[in-house]
């Protein structure tokens, strides 16, 4: 939406709240406002469709279509050989252990590190 668009729309819902303040009707207080009763009213008819279809409960398939849209596509450039995770010890040294290592085993390893007091 065109931020002269948003303008527009924060004008009118700002006078629709300013008239039912002020306790006139449509005709006074738009005479009082000097702006145009038509405009007014259209503005109105306007903004209560809007605030109707936004107050209204989405489907199922809404959210769906809506998700799928944000949706970006993806290429993956190395799946059968992704980057070693590199392990940076104190002297320097650094040891590559594939990216699919688990946990226990990668804790075993830094263990036996450890223990060989190389790190």
């Amino acid at each position: 939406m065109g931020r002269r668009r948003k303008d527009r729309e924060l004008y009118w819902g700002n006078m629709l709240e300013r008239q039912l303040d002020s306790g006139l009707s449509v005709a006074s207080f738009c005479r009082q406002e000097s702006i145009s009763a038509p405009s007014f009213y259209a503005w109105r008819r306007k903004l209560s469709q809007r605030d109707a279809t936004l107050a209204q409960p989405r489907t199922q398939a809404q959210e769906v279509a809506d998700f799928g849209a944000q949706l970006v596509p993806v290429r993956i450039a190395s799946a059968t050989s992704p980057e070693p995770v590199r392990i940076l010890l104190p002297h320097g040294t650094s040891i590559d252990a594939p990216s699919t290592i688990d946990r226990r085993t990668l804790v075993e390893l830094l263990g036996a590190l450890r223990e060989a007091q190389l790190c």
